[in-house]
């Protein structure tokens, strides 16, 4: 089953803010960087320098969500959105409502997991990353 026009344009829209609210926590946190008192004591600056490893563990994250949050926007655009990159086959709408720039479908997604916890591997699909799926049941 494909997307209605309406439920494309609602995931559009989903798309635009969760984009905008990534841009808009860029900023506040180069703000804070910008201002960052550099003064303190040798525990200060451990501490400090520890935040700074989070924040680019954070921000690394919010560039790989962007990344994604692009690459869906711009299949809506071409016409190609909503489909699993490994099966080619619609992602159910539940399951882009609740995570709009998913790549796999619910099966893909289990099987690329599997296959890489049998190699030793994880499986670093941000989406993978970022939420704990239901049953496939749930999505279908």
């Amino acid at each position: 089953m494909t997307l209605s026009e309406n439920a494309r344009k609602e995931l559009c829209k989903i798309l635009e803010d969760m984009r905008q609210e990534i841009l808009d926590e860029v900023k506040v946190q180069k703000e804070k960087a910008r201002n960052k008192d550099y003064t303190g004591d040798m525990g200060d600056h451990a501490t400090s320098d520890m935040l700074a490893e989070y924040a680019h563990i954070f921000s690394e994250r919010l560039r790989r969500r962007l990344l994604l949050i692009e690459e869906a926007l711009e299949a809506i655009e071409d016409g190609d959105y909503g489909f699993c990159e490994e099966c080619e086959e619609p992602i159910s709408e539940k399951r882009l409502k609740l995570m709009p720039f998913a790549r796999f479908c619910v099966r893909c997604q289990s099987e690329l997991e599997r296959r890489a916890k049998m190699r030793g591997e994880t499986f670093t699909d941000i989406s993978h990353m970022e939420y704990r799926f239901q049953e496939e049941s749930d999505y279908d």
